[in-house]
């Protein structure tokens, strides 16, 4: 376990087995919701291939946008270490996750640049309101990657290896 918090700030069921801060629910769903245009056609592929009716995929492929290639690409290496987080984890997915708080910030904030350039560029026809949610969506996102005590604190912890741990 790392030091660089003070364990006693959290209840013991915020922690996992290796005695680390297990990562809240919001930063999942951050990670997941910035990752979405990676996300979104797997998604769609998976629906297909399950028989979900063809009106969600028309809704579904609505909300995909080619821009949004870039936060997902910055966000997926953190989803993928959120998904490693374990002590046998490689020592690039440690390397990802302890820079993960910075790729998300970077991916909010693309995000929110390119929600916004939609918004002064829309033309009649475009659904305002979505891209408006997404940006305010994108802010809130933000603004906890940077500012949340546990955020921080998950990020500078990660299960030591195995041979550190004396096994």
């Amino acid at each position: 376990m790392n030091s660089s918090y003070d364990p006693d700030l959290y209840h013991p069921s915020s922690f996992d087995d290796d005695m680390c801060l297990k990562p809240p629910l919001l930063l999942w769903l951050a990670t997941i919701y910035l990752a979405r245009a990676i996300l979104l056609p797997i998604g769609i592929g998976i629906g297909h291939f399950a028989g979900v009716d063809d009106k969600a995929f028309v809704l579904l492929r609505s909300l995909w946008r080619v821009e949004g290639l870039v936060p997902a690409l910055l966000a997926l290496p953190v989803l993928f270490a959120l998904f490693r987080r374990t002590p046998t984890a490689a020592r690039m997915t440690r390397r990802m996750w302890a820079h993960g708080r910075i790729f998300l910030a970077v991916s909010a904030g693309i995000d929110a640049a390119l929600s916004l350039f939609q918004l002064t560029t829309s033309t009649e026809g475009d659904q305002p309101i979505i891209t408006m949610g997404s940006e305010l969506i994108d802010v809130y996102f933000l603004a906890y990657i940077l500012f949340a005590r546990r955020v921080r604190d998950t990020f500078t912890d990660f299960p030591p290896p195995r041979e550190a741990a004396g096994e």
